[in-house]
């Protein structure tokens, strides 16, 4: 009998966590849904092919291909192979174009497989480095 008691209070302990966790991801993607938008532009998903220069964290130059994954007037999102950190300078030109642009590196989201996301900004806006794009507007 205690054994059937047992089992009942694990599977009411373990329905009581169940109903926690749904609670705890809605409040959070609630909250998510609120959030305000920070960025000054919108984003535009967009892959441009570009070339980035720089130094790797060691002191030694890289030169590699690159792309965007979503571009505004104050810098974009890439993905890049070769890890670098935040406030590192990059130079990057767009492929076939010779228009090279200085870049701060914002964040650097590592990705599972390889390489990393990283968020640049330009020292100040440019509008058309990335072309005649359509720029939507901030969101609300």
């Amino acid at each position: 009998m205690s054994k059937i008691f047992e089992a009942l209070k694990q599977a009411e302990l373990a329905r009581a966590d169940d109903q926690n966790a749904t609670a705890l991801v809605t409040s959070v993607a609630t909250r998510a849904a609120e959030r305000p938008e920070r960025r000054r532009a919108a984003r535009l998903n967009v892959q441009v092919p570009l070339f980035v220069y720089g130094y790797t964290p060691e002191g030694d130059p890289f030169y590699e291909d690159a792309r965007t994954i979503a571009i505004n007037t104050h810098g974009g999102l890439i993905f890049m192979p070769t890890i670098v950190r935040p406030g590192q300078r990059l130079l990057v030109t767009k492929e076939g174009d010779e228009q090279a642009k200085e870049c701060i590196v914002l964040s650097v989201r590592a990705r599972l497989a390889q390489g990393a996301d990283v968020a640049l900004e330009f020292p100040t806006p440019i509008p058309y480095f990335w072309g005649n794009w359509e720029s939507p507007e901030p969101g609300p």
